[in-house]
Protein backbone atom coordinates (compact mmCIF):
# COMPACT_ATOMS: atom_id res chain seq x y z
CA UNK A 1 0.00 0.00 0.00
CA UNK A 2 1.09 3.52 -0.79
CA UNK A 3 2.01 6.08 2.06
CA UNK A 4 0.97 9.19 1.84
CA UNK A 5 3.78 10.73 0.34
CA UNK A 6 3.53 8.78 -2.20
CA UNK A 7 0.71 8.69 -3.02
CA UNK A 8 1.15 12.45 -3.51
CA UNK A 9 3.91 12.30 -5.08
CA UNK A 10 1.73 9.97 -7.79
CA UNK A 11 -1.09 12.46 -7.86
CA UNK A 12 0.67 15.37 -9.21
CA UNK A 13 2.15 13.47 -12.05
CA UNK A 14 -1.28 12.08 -13.29
CA UNK A 15 -3.55 14.90 -11.97
CA UNK A 16 -1.29 17.88 -12.28
CA UNK A 17 -2.37 19.82 -15.53
CA UNK A 18 -6.21 18.76 -15.02
CA UNK A 19 -6.07 20.17 -11.42
CA UNK A 20 -3.88 23.11 -12.47
CA UNK A 21 -5.94 24.25 -15.18
CA UNK A 22 -9.28 23.70 -13.41
CA UNK A 23 -7.71 25.81 -10.44
CA UNK A 24 -6.49 29.02 -12.78
CA UNK A 25 -8.47 28.41 -15.98
CA UNK A 26 -6.62 30.15 -18.48
CA UNK A 27 -4.33 32.80 -16.12
CA UNK A 28 -0.87 30.58 -17.14
CA UNK A 29 -2.09 28.76 -20.38
CA UNK A 30 1.61 28.56 -21.28
CA UNK A 31 3.04 27.50 -18.04
CA UNK A 32 4.38 23.72 -18.41
CA UNK A 33 5.25 21.09 -15.52
CA UNK A 34 9.22 20.17 -16.69
CA UNK A 35 9.59 17.71 -13.46
CA UNK A 36 9.02 17.33 -10.08
CA UNK A 37 12.19 15.46 -7.85
CA UNK A 38 11.81 14.49 -4.52
CA UNK A 39 14.14 13.61 -2.18
CA UNK A 40 12.79 12.02 0.95
CA UNK A 41 15.88 11.85 2.70
CA UNK A 42 17.26 15.24 2.53
CA UNK A 43 13.59 16.78 2.72
CA UNK A 44 12.85 18.29 -0.05
CA UNK A 45 10.36 18.66 -3.32
CA UNK A 46 11.72 20.32 -6.17
CA UNK A 47 8.88 21.83 -8.78
CA UNK A 48 9.97 23.17 -12.19
CA UNK A 49 8.17 25.08 -14.50
CA UNK A 50 8.90 26.63 -17.83
CA UNK A 51 6.93 29.48 -19.66
CA UNK A 52 8.55 31.46 -22.87
CA UNK A 53 10.67 34.52 -23.16
CA UNK A 54 7.98 35.92 -25.46
CA UNK A 55 5.45 35.90 -22.74
CA UNK A 56 5.22 38.72 -19.92
CA UNK A 57 7.18 37.94 -17.06
CA UNK A 58 4.99 36.26 -14.38
CA UNK A 59 5.09 38.89 -11.29
CA UNK A 60 5.51 37.89 -7.59
CA UNK A 61 2.07 37.50 -6.57
CA UNK A 62 1.82 35.08 -9.32
CA UNK A 63 4.43 32.90 -8.72
CA UNK A 64 3.34 32.86 -4.88
CA UNK A 65 0.01 32.01 -6.06
CA UNK A 66 1.03 29.39 -7.98
CA UNK A 67 3.34 27.87 -4.61
CA UNK A 68 0.80 28.17 -2.37
CA UNK A 69 -1.06 25.86 -5.02
CA UNK A 70 1.32 23.28 -5.49
CA UNK A 71 1.76 22.93 -1.22
CA UNK A 72 -1.68 22.50 -0.44
CA UNK A 73 -1.90 20.14 -3.37
CA UNK A 74 1.23 18.16 -2.99
CA UNK A 75 0.85 18.01 1.56
CA UNK A 76 4.29 16.22 1.98
CA UNK A 77 4.92 16.27 5.76
CA UNK A 78 8.60 16.88 6.50
CA UNK A 79 9.38 18.16 3.44
CA UNK A 80 10.43 21.69 2.04
CA UNK A 81 8.73 22.42 -0.91
CA UNK A 82 10.57 24.84 -3.71
CA UNK A 83 9.13 26.20 -7.16
CA UNK A 84 11.43 27.25 -9.74
CA UNK A 85 10.13 29.06 -12.93
CA UNK A 86 12.27 29.35 -16.31
CA UNK A 87 11.80 31.17 -19.17
CA UNK A 88 12.59 29.25 -22.58
CA UNK A 89 14.53 31.31 -24.76
CA UNK A 90 14.59 30.41 -28.60
CA UNK A 91 18.30 31.44 -29.12
CA UNK A 92 20.68 29.48 -32.13
CA UNK A 93 23.55 29.04 -29.08
CA UNK A 94 20.48 27.82 -26.38
CA UNK A 95 19.76 25.13 -29.05
CA UNK A 96 23.10 24.38 -30.52
CA UNK A 97 24.01 23.80 -26.73
CA UNK A 98 21.51 21.56 -26.16
CA UNK A 99 21.96 19.41 -29.29
CA UNK A 100 25.74 19.10 -27.87
CA UNK A 101 24.85 17.89 -24.56
CA UNK A 102 22.33 15.44 -25.79
CA UNK A 103 24.71 13.73 -28.68
CA UNK A 104 26.96 13.71 -25.40
CA UNK A 105 24.70 11.64 -22.70
CA UNK A 106 22.79 9.78 -25.46
CA UNK A 107 25.27 8.66 -28.52
CA UNK A 108 28.76 9.66 -26.96
CA UNK A 109 30.68 8.15 -30.28
CA UNK A 110 28.43 10.84 -32.39
CA UNK A 111 30.13 13.50 -30.89
CA UNK A 112 33.28 12.31 -32.68
CA UNK A 113 32.14 13.84 -36.18
CA UNK A 114 29.32 16.37 -35.31
CA UNK A 115 30.82 19.66 -34.32
CA UNK A 116 29.37 22.83 -34.04
CA UNK A 117 29.48 23.09 -37.87
CA UNK A 118 27.58 20.44 -38.48
CA UNK A 119 24.54 22.01 -36.93
CA UNK A 120 22.07 24.95 -38.66
CA UNK A 121 19.54 26.07 -36.77
CA UNK A 122 16.73 28.06 -38.46
CA UNK A 123 13.67 29.80 -36.04
CA UNK A 124 10.90 30.80 -37.97
CA UNK A 125 7.29 31.14 -36.36
CA UNK A 126 5.82 28.09 -36.57
CA UNK A 127 8.50 26.23 -36.03
CA UNK A 128 12.52 25.37 -35.70
CA UNK A 129 14.25 23.29 -38.29
CA UNK A 130 17.60 21.69 -37.24
CA UNK A 131 19.70 20.69 -40.20
CA UNK A 132 22.56 18.05 -39.07
CA UNK A 133 25.27 17.52 -41.57
CA UNK A 134 25.85 13.32 -41.17
CA UNK A 135 27.56 10.73 -43.35
CA UNK A 136 25.96 8.18 -45.10
CA UNK A 137 26.31 5.57 -42.62
CA UNK A 138 25.37 7.90 -39.74
CA UNK A 139 21.95 8.54 -41.50
CA UNK A 140 21.23 4.37 -41.49
CA UNK A 141 22.59 4.67 -37.54
CA UNK A 142 20.12 7.52 -37.26
CA UNK A 143 17.02 5.68 -38.53
CA UNK A 144 17.79 2.13 -36.83
CA UNK A 145 18.15 4.47 -32.89
CA UNK A 146 14.95 6.66 -34.15
CA UNK A 147 17.10 9.36 -33.35
CA UNK A 148 15.60 11.84 -35.03
CA UNK A 149 12.17 11.54 -33.33
CA UNK A 150 13.80 11.23 -29.68
CA UNK A 151 15.78 14.04 -30.38
CA UNK A 152 12.75 16.02 -31.80
CA UNK A 153 10.85 15.67 -28.35
CA UNK A 154 13.54 16.09 -26.41
CA UNK A 155 13.93 19.58 -27.73
CA UNK A 156 10.02 20.54 -27.66
CA UNK A 157 10.09 19.47 -24.09
CA UNK A 158 12.98 22.19 -23.43
CA UNK A 159 11.96 24.72 -25.34
CA UNK A 160 8.22 24.43 -25.97
CA UNK A 161 7.86 24.46 -29.89
CA UNK A 162 8.10 22.04 -32.33
CA UNK A 163 11.14 21.05 -34.01
CA UNK A 164 12.05 19.66 -37.29
CA UNK A 165 15.37 17.05 -37.59
CA UNK A 166 16.71 16.92 -41.01
CA UNK A 167 19.88 14.78 -42.02
CA UNK A 168 21.83 16.31 -44.70
CA UNK A 169 24.29 13.35 -46.51
CA UNK A 170 27.43 14.64 -46.92
CA UNK A 171 30.57 12.91 -48.79
CA UNK A 172 33.18 14.74 -46.98
CA UNK A 173 32.21 13.29 -43.70
CA UNK A 174 34.30 9.88 -43.19
CA UNK A 175 33.43 6.96 -40.71
CA UNK A 176 36.68 5.77 -39.35
CA UNK A 177 35.30 3.96 -36.59
CA UNK A 178 32.41 1.94 -36.91
CA UNK A 179 29.01 3.49 -35.63
CA UNK A 180 27.13 0.37 -35.81
CA UNK A 181 29.38 -2.43 -34.04
CA UNK A 182 30.86 -0.36 -31.56
CA UNK A 183 27.42 1.12 -30.23
CA UNK A 184 24.57 -1.64 -28.82
CA UNK A 185 22.62 -2.46 -31.85
CA UNK A 186 18.49 -1.86 -31.22
CA UNK A 187 16.41 -2.88 -34.38
CA UNK A 188 13.11 -0.84 -34.36
CA UNK A 189 10.20 -3.10 -34.15
CA UNK A 190 7.02 -1.85 -34.87
CA UNK A 191 4.06 -2.09 -32.39
CA UNK A 192 2.38 -4.77 -32.36
CA UNK A 193 -1.19 -4.10 -32.14
CA UNK A 194 -4.82 -6.13 -32.53
CA UNK A 195 -8.03 -4.50 -32.60
CA UNK A 196 -11.05 -4.24 -29.97
CA UNK A 197 -14.28 -3.15 -29.62
CA UNK A 198 -15.32 -0.26 -27.52
CA UNK A 199 -18.71 -1.48 -25.58
CA UNK A 200 -18.58 1.81 -23.02
CA UNK A 201 -16.69 4.75 -22.18
CA UNK A 202 -15.42 5.19 -18.48
CA UNK A 203 -13.11 7.92 -18.42
CA UNK A 204 -12.72 9.98 -21.19
CA UNK A 205 -13.46 9.75 -24.99
CA UNK A 206 -12.35 8.38 -27.99
CA UNK A 207 -9.42 6.25 -26.90
CA UNK A 208 -8.15 4.58 -30.29
CA UNK A 209 -9.12 0.86 -30.16
CA UNK A 210 -5.90 -0.80 -31.25
CA UNK A 211 -3.73 -1.52 -28.31
CA UNK A 212 -0.66 -3.04 -28.38
CA UNK A 213 0.50 -5.99 -26.37
CA UNK A 214 1.96 -5.53 -22.84
CA UNK A 215 4.61 -7.83 -23.01
CA UNK A 216 6.03 -5.65 -25.46
CA UNK A 217 6.23 -2.92 -23.60
CA UNK A 218 9.92 -2.54 -21.86
CA UNK A 219 10.16 0.79 -21.33
CA UNK A 220 8.40 4.50 -20.41
CA UNK A 221 5.82 5.77 -22.81
CA UNK A 222 3.88 8.62 -23.27
CA UNK A 223 0.06 7.82 -24.27
CA UNK A 224 -0.08 4.25 -24.63
CA UNK A 225 -3.26 2.12 -25.10
CA UNK A 226 -3.21 -1.14 -23.68
CA UNK A 227 -6.44 -3.64 -23.35
CA UNK A 228 -6.74 -6.65 -20.63
CA UNK A 229 -8.54 -7.66 -17.45
CA UNK A 230 -8.69 -5.98 -14.47
CA UNK A 231 -7.09 -7.79 -11.24
CA UNK A 232 -6.47 -6.39 -7.70
CA UNK A 233 -8.88 -4.06 -7.66
CA UNK A 234 -8.36 -1.75 -4.89
CA UNK A 235 -9.98 1.12 -3.94
CA UNK A 236 -7.54 3.91 -1.35
CA UNK A 237 -7.63 7.14 -0.22
CA UNK A 238 -5.54 9.98 1.42
CA UNK A 239 -6.26 12.51 3.58
CA UNK A 240 -5.05 16.07 3.30
CA UNK A 241 -4.32 17.26 6.83
CA UNK A 242 -3.61 21.48 6.37
CA UNK A 243 -4.19 23.59 3.12
CA UNK A 244 -7.67 24.41 1.30
CA UNK A 245 -8.62 20.64 1.65
CA UNK A 246 -7.41 19.93 5.00
CA UNK A 247 -9.81 17.21 6.13
CA UNK A 248 -10.79 16.29 2.53
CA UNK A 249 -10.73 12.83 1.36
CA UNK A 250 -9.59 11.82 -1.87
CA UNK A 251 -10.10 8.26 -3.43
CA UNK A 252 -7.67 6.41 -6.34
CA UNK A 253 -7.61 3.40 -7.25
CA UNK A 254 -5.08 0.20 -8.49
CA UNK A 255 -5.30 -2.65 -10.49
CA UNK A 256 -3.19 -5.09 -12.62
CA UNK A 257 -3.91 -5.08 -16.31
CA UNK A 258 -3.43 -8.24 -17.65
CA UNK A 259 -4.03 -9.39 -21.49
CA UNK A 260 -2.57 -12.88 -21.44
CA UNK A 261 0.68 -12.01 -22.78
CA UNK A 262 1.98 -9.68 -19.87
CA UNK A 263 0.54 -7.10 -17.00
CA UNK A 264 1.34 -3.81 -15.98
CA UNK A 265 -0.02 -1.96 -12.63
CA UNK A 266 -2.13 0.62 -13.29
CA UNK A 267 -2.78 3.50 -10.77
CA UNK A 268 -5.78 6.37 -11.32
CA UNK A 269 -6.26 9.29 -9.03
CA UNK A 270 -10.15 10.13 -9.08
CA UNK A 271 -12.08 13.37 -9.96
CA UNK A 272 -15.24 13.37 -7.23
CA UNK A 273 -17.06 12.92 -10.77
CA UNK A 274 -15.45 9.80 -11.48
CA UNK A 275 -16.10 8.12 -8.09
CA UNK A 276 -19.37 6.36 -9.11
CA UNK A 277 -18.29 4.83 -11.87
CA UNK A 278 -14.68 3.62 -11.03
CA UNK A 279 -16.46 2.07 -7.89
CA UNK A 280 -18.81 0.44 -10.11
CA UNK A 281 -15.34 -1.79 -11.87
CA UNK A 282 -14.95 -5.18 -11.00
CA UNK A 283 -12.53 -8.06 -11.20
CA UNK A 284 -11.72 -9.64 -14.74
CA UNK A 285 -13.83 -6.92 -16.21
CA UNK A 286 -12.15 -5.84 -19.84
CA UNK A 287 -10.97 -2.66 -20.29
CA UNK A 288 -9.18 -0.59 -22.80
CA UNK A 289 -6.84 1.96 -21.32
CA UNK A 290 -4.76 4.93 -22.28
CA UNK A 291 -2.17 6.99 -20.32
CA UNK A 292 1.70 7.25 -19.83
CA UNK A 293 3.91 4.50 -18.68
CA UNK A 294 6.82 5.54 -16.31
CA UNK A 295 8.88 3.36 -13.88
CA UNK A 296 8.03 3.64 -10.23
CA UNK A 297 10.12 5.95 -8.29
CA UNK A 298 9.91 3.36 -5.41
CA UNK A 299 10.35 -0.30 -7.24
CA UNK A 300 11.44 1.07 -10.32
CA UNK A 301 8.40 -1.50 -11.66
CA UNK A 302 6.94 -0.02 -14.74
CA UNK A 303 3.26 1.52 -14.14
CA UNK A 304 1.06 2.82 -16.19
CA UNK A 305 -0.59 6.29 -14.78
CA UNK A 306 -4.78 6.48 -16.27
CA UNK A 307 -5.75 8.75 -18.47
CA UNK A 308 -8.73 7.65 -20.13
CA UNK A 309 -10.49 4.23 -19.79
CA UNK A 310 -13.32 2.07 -21.67
CA UNK A 311 -15.13 -1.08 -21.50
CA UNK A 312 -14.26 -3.31 -24.26
CA UNK A 313 -14.32 -6.67 -25.95
CA UNK A 314 -11.67 -8.81 -27.87
CA UNK A 315 -12.35 -8.03 -31.40
CA UNK A 316 -8.94 -10.18 -33.11
CA UNK A 317 -6.26 -11.23 -30.79
CA UNK A 318 -2.76 -13.29 -31.26
CA UNK A 319 -4.26 -15.99 -30.07
CA UNK A 320 -7.18 -15.94 -33.18
CA UNK A 321 -6.56 -17.51 -36.45
CA UNK A 322 -4.07 -16.06 -38.15
CA UNK A 323 -5.80 -13.93 -41.03
CA UNK A 324 -4.59 -15.01 -45.16
CA UNK A 325 -1.93 -13.79 -45.69
CA UNK A 326 -1.70 -10.65 -47.97
CA UNK A 327 -1.09 -11.43 -51.67
CA UNK A 328 2.33 -10.42 -52.63
CA UNK A 329 2.29 -7.36 -55.40
CA UNK A 330 4.80 -7.24 -58.02
CA UNK A 331 5.39 -4.11 -59.40
CA UNK A 332 3.82 -0.36 -59.01
CA UNK A 333 0.18 -0.58 -57.45
CA UNK A 334 -0.24 3.33 -58.24
CA UNK A 335 -0.96 4.21 -62.41
CA UNK A 336 1.16 8.11 -62.51
CA UNK A 337 -1.38 10.11 -64.54
CA UNK A 338 0.50 12.87 -67.19
CA UNK A 339 -1.17 16.10 -66.40
CA UNK A 340 -2.04 19.53 -68.33
CA UNK A 341 -3.94 22.14 -67.23
CA UNK A 342 -5.94 24.14 -69.52
CA UNK A 343 -3.89 27.25 -68.06
CA UNK A 344 -0.20 25.86 -68.60
CA UNK A 345 -1.56 25.18 -72.24
CA UNK A 346 -2.39 28.69 -72.88
CA UNK A 347 0.35 29.69 -75.76
CA UNK A 348 -0.42 33.62 -75.66
CA UNK A 349 -0.77 34.01 -71.76
CA UNK A 350 2.32 35.25 -70.79
CA UNK A 351 4.71 32.65 -68.58
CA UNK A 352 4.77 33.36 -64.78
CA UNK A 353 7.79 34.51 -62.76
CA UNK A 354 8.29 32.58 -59.81
CA UNK A 355 10.61 32.84 -57.08
CA UNK A 356 13.31 30.23 -55.77
CA UNK A 357 11.60 27.95 -54.26
CA UNK A 358 9.65 27.22 -57.54
CA UNK A 359 12.64 27.55 -60.21
CA UNK A 360 14.26 24.95 -61.51
CA UNK A 361 12.60 22.85 -58.58
CA UNK A 362 10.81 19.25 -58.73
CA UNK A 363 8.17 19.60 -55.99
CA UNK A 364 5.48 17.27 -54.73
CA UNK A 365 2.62 18.33 -53.15
CA UNK A 366 0.73 15.90 -51.08
CA UNK A 367 -2.54 15.30 -48.61
CA UNK A 368 -3.82 12.56 -46.66
CA UNK A 369 -6.48 11.08 -45.56
CA UNK A 370 -6.73 9.15 -42.52
CA UNK A 371 -8.53 7.26 -40.08
CA UNK A 372 -7.90 9.44 -37.00
CA UNK A 373 -5.96 12.61 -35.80
CA UNK A 374 -3.26 10.85 -33.99
CA UNK A 375 -0.05 10.05 -36.06
CA UNK A 376 1.74 7.43 -33.97
CA UNK A 377 -1.38 4.85 -34.30
CA UNK A 378 -3.65 5.71 -36.80
CA UNK A 379 -3.63 4.62 -40.48
CA UNK A 380 -3.85 6.32 -43.85
CA UNK A 381 -7.05 5.22 -46.07
CA UNK A 382 -6.07 8.51 -49.41
CA UNK A 383 -3.06 9.48 -51.08
CA UNK A 384 -3.11 12.37 -53.59
CA UNK A 385 -0.18 14.04 -54.72
CA UNK A 386 1.08 16.10 -57.70
CA UNK A 387 4.65 16.90 -59.16
CA UNK A 388 5.31 20.08 -60.14
CA UNK A 389 8.32 20.64 -62.13
CA UNK A 390 9.90 24.18 -63.37
CA UNK A 391 6.65 25.43 -62.11
CA UNK A 392 4.98 23.56 -64.44
CA UNK A 393 2.16 20.83 -62.91
CA UNK A 394 3.37 17.39 -64.71
CA UNK A 395 2.00 14.05 -62.66
CA UNK A 396 -0.89 13.18 -60.60
CA UNK A 397 -0.64 10.44 -57.81
CA UNK A 398 -3.95 9.19 -56.42
CA UNK A 399 -5.42 6.04 -54.53
CA UNK A 400 -7.19 4.99 -51.76
CA UNK A 401 -5.38 2.79 -48.89
CA UNK A 402 -6.54 0.02 -47.43
CA UNK A 403 -6.34 0.51 -43.78
CA UNK A 404 -6.24 -2.47 -41.30
CA UNK A 405 -8.49 -0.52 -39.02
CA UNK A 406 -12.42 0.34 -39.14
CA UNK A 407 -13.15 4.01 -40.20
CA UNK A 408 -14.47 5.87 -37.62
CA UNK A 409 -17.98 6.35 -38.65
CA UNK A 410 -17.33 10.55 -37.56
CA UNK A 411 -14.27 10.33 -39.90
CA UNK A 412 -16.32 9.21 -42.71
CA UNK A 413 -18.80 12.24 -41.84
CA UNK A 414 -15.75 14.37 -42.79
CA UNK A 415 -13.92 12.59 -45.66
CA UNK A 416 -16.68 11.14 -47.60
CA UNK A 417 -14.34 7.99 -47.24
CA UNK A 418 -16.41 5.00 -46.36
CA UNK A 419 -14.84 1.21 -45.30
CA UNK A 420 -16.35 -0.36 -48.36
CA UNK A 421 -15.18 2.44 -50.83
CA UNK A 422 -10.93 1.26 -49.32
CA UNK A 423 -11.92 -2.35 -49.24
CA UNK A 424 -10.61 -3.69 -52.55
CA UNK A 425 -7.62 -0.77 -52.16
CA UNK A 426 -4.16 -1.84 -52.04
CA UNK A 427 -2.57 -1.68 -48.58
CA UNK A 428 0.42 0.87 -47.39
CA UNK A 429 3.03 -0.94 -48.01
CA UNK A 430 2.63 -0.84 -51.32
CA UNK A 431 1.42 2.06 -51.66
CA UNK A 432 4.26 3.86 -49.73
CA UNK A 433 6.59 2.34 -51.83
CA UNK A 434 5.09 4.36 -54.52
CA UNK A 435 4.85 7.35 -53.20
CA UNK A 436 8.08 7.28 -51.98
CA UNK A 437 9.30 6.27 -55.72
CA UNK A 438 7.09 8.89 -57.05
CA UNK A 439 8.60 11.84 -54.69
CA UNK A 440 12.26 10.41 -54.47
CA UNK A 441 14.48 13.33 -55.15
CA UNK A 442 12.21 16.27 -54.84
CA UNK A 443 10.77 18.87 -52.04
CA UNK A 444 7.74 17.60 -50.20
CA UNK A 445 5.20 20.15 -49.85
CA UNK A 446 1.37 20.34 -48.25
CA UNK A 447 -0.30 22.77 -46.27
CA UNK A 448 -0.06 21.64 -42.81
CA UNK A 449 2.74 18.78 -43.68
CA UNK A 450 5.14 19.29 -40.93
CA UNK A 451 2.19 18.46 -37.87
CA UNK A 452 0.56 16.23 -39.36
CA UNK A 453 0.75 14.51 -43.17
CA UNK A 454 4.50 14.20 -42.95
CA UNK A 455 4.60 12.54 -39.31
CA UNK A 456 2.33 9.54 -40.34
CA UNK A 457 4.57 8.86 -43.99
CA UNK A 458 7.58 9.06 -41.76
CA UNK A 459 6.51 6.89 -39.11
CA UNK A 460 4.80 4.39 -41.24
CA UNK A 461 7.93 4.39 -44.03
CA UNK A 462 10.22 4.31 -41.21
CA UNK A 463 8.45 0.53 -40.06
CA UNK A 464 9.24 -0.38 -44.04
CA UNK A 465 12.43 1.02 -44.19
CA UNK A 466 11.90 3.73 -46.16
CA UNK A 467 13.11 7.15 -45.18
CA UNK A 468 11.69 10.30 -46.21
CA UNK A 469 14.04 12.90 -45.57
CA UNK A 470 13.65 14.87 -48.69
CA UNK A 471 12.98 18.96 -48.21
CA UNK A 472 10.14 20.06 -47.18
CA UNK A 473 8.16 23.30 -48.24
CA UNK A 474 4.79 23.75 -45.98
CA UNK A 475 2.06 26.24 -47.45
CA UNK A 476 0.72 27.33 -43.99
CA UNK A 477 4.40 28.53 -43.39
CA UNK A 478 4.73 30.25 -46.69
CA UNK A 479 0.87 31.96 -46.22
CA UNK A 480 2.09 33.16 -42.80
CA UNK A 481 5.62 34.98 -43.99
CA UNK A 482 3.68 36.37 -47.05
CA UNK A 483 2.33 40.08 -47.78
CA UNK A 484 -1.13 38.49 -48.14
CA UNK A 485 -3.87 39.64 -45.72
CA UNK A 486 -5.72 36.44 -45.14
CA UNK A 487 -8.13 36.15 -42.85
CA UNK A 488 -7.31 32.96 -41.80
CA UNK A 489 -4.97 30.23 -42.81
CA UNK A 490 -7.04 27.32 -43.23
CA UNK A 491 -6.15 25.93 -47.30
CA UNK A 492 -10.17 26.74 -48.32
CA UNK A 493 -9.70 30.68 -46.95
CA UNK A 494 -6.64 30.79 -48.88
CA UNK A 495 -7.86 28.72 -52.23
CA UNK A 496 -11.01 31.40 -51.67
CA UNK A 497 -8.89 34.47 -51.30
CA UNK A 498 -6.31 33.80 -54.92
CA UNK A 499 -10.10 32.91 -56.53
CA UNK A 500 -9.12 29.51 -57.25
CA UNK A 501 -11.46 26.42 -57.20
CA UNK A 502 -11.59 23.82 -54.20
CA UNK A 503 -13.79 21.06 -54.55
CA UNK A 504 -14.76 17.89 -52.58
CA UNK A 505 -12.28 19.28 -48.93
CA UNK A 506 -11.07 17.04 -47.00
CA UNK A 507 -10.47 14.23 -50.29
CA UNK A 508 -6.88 14.03 -50.85
CA UNK A 509 -6.25 14.82 -54.32
CA UNK A 510 -8.75 17.47 -54.57
CA UNK A 511 -6.43 19.30 -51.47
CA UNK A 512 -3.64 18.37 -52.77
CA UNK A 513 -4.01 19.92 -56.35
CA UNK A 514 -5.45 23.05 -54.89
CA UNK A 515 -2.82 23.35 -52.59
CA UNK A 516 -0.71 22.83 -55.73
CA UNK A 517 -1.84 25.97 -56.68
CA UNK A 518 -1.74 27.94 -53.78
CA UNK A 519 2.09 26.89 -53.98
CA UNK A 520 2.60 28.25 -56.93
CA UNK A 521 0.53 31.38 -56.13
CA UNK A 522 2.52 32.20 -52.99
CA UNK A 523 5.74 31.84 -54.80
CA UNK A 524 4.72 34.45 -57.94
CA UNK A 525 6.98 37.62 -58.48
CA UNK A 526 4.97 40.14 -59.16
Amino acid sequence: MLDKSQAFFYYIYMNFQQEFYSTFGDKFPQLKLKDVVVKRKAGSCVVTFLYPSTIEEMSDDDKKEVVNWIENALQLEKVSIRCKFMKVFLEERLILKFLQNYFEKKHKLLTSYLTAESFKIEINNIDIIVDIDVSNRMIDFFAEHKIQADLAKELKNDFLVDFVIRLNACDHIVDEVDIVNVEMKTTYKPVKRYEVEVIKDIIGKNIVPRPEFLSYIKSAKKSAIVAGFIRKFEQKTFVAKKGARAGQEKKFYTFILEDGKGKIDCIYFSSKVNEKVMDSLEEAMYVLVQGDIAPSKFDGRLQLMVDKMALATIVESENLPAKPKAKQIEGPVVQIEKLTTTEQANLFEAPKIYDDNINGETIVVFDLETTGLDSEVDEITEIGAVKIVDGVISEKFATFVKPSITIPKEVTELTGITNEMVANAPEVQYVLKDFYEFAKGATLCGHNIINFDLKFVRRIGSELGLEFDNPVLDTLNLARESKHLFTSYKLGTIVKYFDLTLEGAHRAWNDAYATAEVLLKLCEKH
